[in-house]
């Protein structure tokens, strides 16, 4: 008997948890509903310039190509507080910036986005923002490089197809709102406190994705390299910038595998300018520069600083010239 109103309790409890999930989805009576990242590049005078081949280099420019997802493109923020916004104002008139930053672009998106821009802008200095997560969608589903390399239209975003987990979990959350709610906020509660449950994407990412055997991390390099040889060629700088988990600033140690991969990566190669954006960080309170404990995005105040480090390193080289 007693097992009986246990089953019936638990039964109702999921039952009345259902339908108020489903009721939030509807109405936001939680006030959980996440904001809506426009997914699009900033349409720009330049950029219609330089995608129509009107775009003429003038030699008292420097001109500067970034490239990045939404981390970088200013999710959550005002446009004039992004990140691009605020390196065009440091640097003052003589930097020409070509912002094609979009949310939820991966490696490929990047990789692609600089190959049909900096053959028309011809920038001085690219400046990359790599999120780890990129490395989700960095290998190409039907185009070659050399297909890739030769568009003559800019490049859309890749269809991102779920992978088998993904498939079978998105299938249980369709299922019930419920099950997605919970294990959802439970795994944001964790990993905000330095806790990661050995399931999930996170996880993935941070302890399995980032390892030589893994054909994504490898491709990702072959890309990173073919962006360092072609700079190189056209004499322009190649910056990347690792951004960091700005609600996880003071759980550094999560990405002790992905910064030690990277790392040694970038040691092998002369031709890349890196910085670790997380040491642009240390010792701060995340609360400062995220724009919520459970987003990895940057604030306005982050923008602001990485904007003031990559102004810094671009007046240096300037001044070396």
């Amino acid at each position: 008997m007693k097992v009986f109103k246990f089953f019936l309790c638990f039964c109702l409890f999921f039952l009345v948890g259902e339908l108020i999930i489903r009721i939030d989805l509807k109405y936001d009576l939680l006030n959980n509903k996440p904001g809506i990242i426009e997914v699009k590049i900033e349409a720009s005078e330049l950029k219609n310039n330089v995608e129509q081949g009107n775009f003429i280099p003038n030699s008292n420019q420097t001109r500067i190509l970034i490239i990045g997802d939404s981390y970088i493109h200013g999710g959550g923020i005002s446009s004039e507080d992004k990140f691009s916004k605020k390196l065009s104002v440091l640097l003052k008139e003589d930097a020409l910036i070509l912002d094609v930053s979009r949310p939820s672009n991966s490696t490929l998106d990047n990789y692609n986005s600089f190959i049909f821009y900096q053959e028309k802008f011809k920038p001085h200095f690219v400046f990359w923002a790599y999120n780890f997560n990129d490395i989700l969608y960095t290998l190409p589903i039907v185009a070659s490089y050399k297909k890739t390399e030769k568009t003559k239209l800019p490049p859309k975003r890749i269809n991102k197809k779920k992978n088998n987990l993904k498939k079978y979990v998105s299938q249980l959350y369709s299922f019930s709102e419920l099950t997605r709610y919970l294990s959802s906020n439970l795994q944001k509660q964790l990993k905000f406190k330095g806790i990661v449950i050995p399931l999930g994407e996170f996880y993935q990412l941070t302890q399995k994705t980032y390892l030589e055997s893994n054909e994504k991390w490898r491709d990702t390099k072959k890309k990173l390299d073919r962006v360092s040889q072609i700079c190189k060629k056209n004499q322009s700088q190649f910056i990347l910038y690792r951004m960091p988990e700005f609600n996880l600033l003071n759980h550094s140690s999560l990405f002790t595998i992905v910064d030690n991969e990277i790392l040694s990566y970038i040691n092998k190669n002369d031709d890349i300018v890196y910085y670790n954006g997380i040491k642009d960080f240390e010792n701060e309170v995340a609360s400062k520069f995220m724009l919520s404990k459970y987003d990895g995005h940057p604030n306005e105040l982050a923008h602001l600083r990485i904007a003031k480090k990559i102004a810094a390193h671009i007046n240096r080289e300037k001044n070396n010239r």
